[in-house]
């Protein structure tokens, strides 16, 4: 089947390799953000780090607390739902790699552009502040959750999937059903066996 055909279907992904990913670049933009604030504070610009600091803490404890909250009941929600795929297109490797870096591009540059104009009109940098705390606590929920779906996999010898929509550059934040399917090899960087189209 060509690869027009398969475009337009969903593909699945590893749980705890999507989630994983998405705490790195989540972690990696936060640390961003605070290098950036933190050159501009060295350098003297605009910003103010008390009020820059309260903002940094109220971002962090907020990140932390709902996103453990919402990866709990993704989480448990998912291992409630667990089935075999429908008709989808198995992600590989180089798709994958392909999705990450246009995500990453997209969500470095779009932070790079508001944190430029942050600098232009505030002189708090708190912007920065908020980037980095909301970050850095998505980061950390995010390669939490993905070290419980690694011990459920182990648990229920098997292999647990999200679904992405056909545009979809990373999975949804939100609950969302898994799929599950026998672990075929022990070779885990091999792709599983099941009746699907491999895009």
């Amino acid at each position: 089947m060509a690869d027009a055909a398969l475009a337009g279907l969903p593909r699945i992904v590893r749980a705890d390799d999507e989630i994983r990913w998405r705490g790195q670049v989540l972690t990696s933009l936060g640390l961003a953000s605070a290098s950036y604030w933190i050159i501009l504070w060295l350098i003297d610009g605009p910003v103010d780090p008390v009020l820059a600091g309260i903002v940094f803490a109220a971002a962090l404890l907020v990140a932390l607390v709902l996103g453990g909250i919402t990866s709990r009941r993704r989480v448990a929600h998912a291992m409630l739902t667990l089935r075999p795929p429908r008709s989808v297109v198995h992600e590989t490797a180089a798709d994958a790699r392909e999705r990450r870096v246009r995500a990453t591009t997209v969500m470095f540059l779009g932070v790079g552009i508001l944190l430029l104009l942050d600098t232009m009109v505030s002189e708090v940098g708190a912007t920065a502040a908020l980037v980095a705390g909301a970050g850095i606590g998505a980061g950390i929920i995010d390669r939490l959750e993905a070290r419980r779906w690694a011990r459920a996999e182990d648990e229920r010898e098997s292999r647990i999937f999200l679904m992405l929509r056909p545009t979809a550059l990373i999975a949804r934040m939100g609950i969302q059903d898994a799929y599950e399917l026998p672990r075929g090899r022990r070779d885990d960087d091999a792709p599983p066996e099941f009746p699907g189209t491999y895009l």
